[in-house]
């Protein structure tokens, strides 16, 4: 009777599961709202050079600026001193590594460079550790254990970035970052491989880039929104249209079956969930104003559980968009850096003849005359690079991006 009673049991929670009363599952599918964010911290001019990376783990740190960070900030149209450059310069004006954090010799290398940032990287942690463990579990039905042996590796990366003012030789910051990935593998046949120490240590790297990218240039932020897909009012289809690429029909098709629904008899939870996506559709789109009154609308009805928390999302990526907007004017408004040359003492050539009638100008030099740098326009090729990234980051709407890019075809 006592078996009866349990199968009967077992029977009703797996009929409730199937039939969805047991467990409410929510919406099938989700969309990316990217926000944007302004730099944590803002650099006032174009032009950084970065010191010897230090720290005890010298080679790492030496790796991790010449593989992830000096090609970022090259790629975000930065003028960058190469360090041969620059230790050429400390080197013929007898400068050593420790009067990086001297203000007179800063604000001496400052005058050399022009306006400018030093950038130093130090990393003071860089270790793998590799563990062997084991799980145990107990078949509670005939007591045998079955055992899982796991091999697990991590790798902890940590140090610090400090940036000077060359104009004014004074420290602007110092910022640490961190990443400590790990990975394990399982086997119930005995000891596993470890996992690849490398692999570990390319996504630590990777992990610290973006901590260091988010520093100094506008990152996103990706959140997940959920997305009622109901054959009412359309959405399924509206959700196929957007997946498919096509954002700008799945906006014009959300609008247009809202107002069907509207002017229809649909229920309430339809109606709510139509208001709902359509917000979510126009926050992507930068309608912030649009999305917030659709938001609101959403609220009034019953069944999009969501709108809370996409509200509050769309919210944030307005502000951040605002502040964003102020970030890159002031961007705008600082001029370019004027190119500059470095060269060697032995290799300064003589001083030219001047002739009767001849106008002879002297060329902009800094002990010697081998260029090194020598940044102006950007090219419409560096222009179409700078305006992919902006876009893939999600700084910029499709309709900005195509104006954008037909206006620097144009100038070719």
């Amino acid at each position: 009777m006592r078996n009866i009673g349990v199968i009967s049991l077992l029977w009703m929670a797996s009929t409730l599961f199937a039939s969805g009363q047991f467990i409410k599952f929510g919406p099938d599918k989700t969309v990316q709202l990217v926000i944007t964010h302004s730099p944590q911290f803002g650099l006032n001019v174009k032009r950084v050079a970065f010191g010897k990376p230090g720290g005890s783990c010298e080679s790492e740190a030496s790796e991790l600026v010449d593989r992830m960070i000096l090609p970022d900030f090259q790629q975000n149209q930065m003028d960058v001193i190469e360090r041969q450059a620059l230790d050429q310069i400390m080197a013929e004006h007898n400068f050593n590594q420790t009067s990086y954090a001297d203000a007179s010799s800063a604000a001496e290398l400052g005058r050399i460079l022009g306006p400018s940032a030093l950038i130093m990287v130090t990393v003071s942690s860089c270790r793998a550790e590799q563990s062997a463990l084991f799980n145990d579990q107990r078949n509670f039905l005939n007591n045998n254990v079955t055992r899982t042996f796991i091999s697990k590796t991590r790798y902890s990366f940590e140090g610090s970035v400090r940036i000077v003012d060359l104009t004014t030789g004074k420290v602007l910051g110092s910022h640490n970052f961190e990443s400590k990935p790990e990975k394990s593998n399982q086997s119930t046949q005995g000891q596993p491989e470890y996992p690849a120490v490398d692999e570990l240590k390319d996504n630590a790297l990777e992990a610290v880039k973006f901590q260091i990218h988010s520093m100094f240039f506008p990152y996103g932020n990706p959140v997940s929104l959920q997305f009622y897909d109901d054959k009412e009012c359309d959405l399924k289809q509206v959700y196929e249209q957007y997946k498919n690429g096509d954002h700008d029909g799945a906006l014009h098709l959300v609008d247009q079956s809202l107002q069907q629904c509207k002017s229809g008899s649909k229920k309430e939870k339809s109606l709510a969930r139509a208001y709902y996506d359509a917000g979510v559709l126009h926050c992507l789109n930068k309608d912030y104003d649009v999305a917030n009154d659709l938001f609101k609308s959403a609220m009034d009805g019953k069944g999009a559980e969501a709108v809370a928390v996409a509200s509050q999302s769309c919210q944030q990526s307005k502000a951040s968009a605002a502040q964003l907007k102020v970030y890159l004017d002031r961007l705008d408004q600082i001029p370019a850096p004027a190119a500059f040359v470095v060269q060697s003492a032995s290799t300064v050539p003589p001083a030219p003849v001047k002739q009767p009638g001849a106008n002879t100008q002297p060329q902009p030099s800094v002990g010697g005359a081998t260029p090194t740098t020598s940044p102006g326009t950007p090219s419409a090729e560096d222009r179409l690079n700078k305006l992919d990234s902006l876009y893939k980051r999600g700084l910029l709407t499709k309709k900005e991006y195509d104006a954008k890019r037909a206006e620097i075809l144009k100038d070719l």
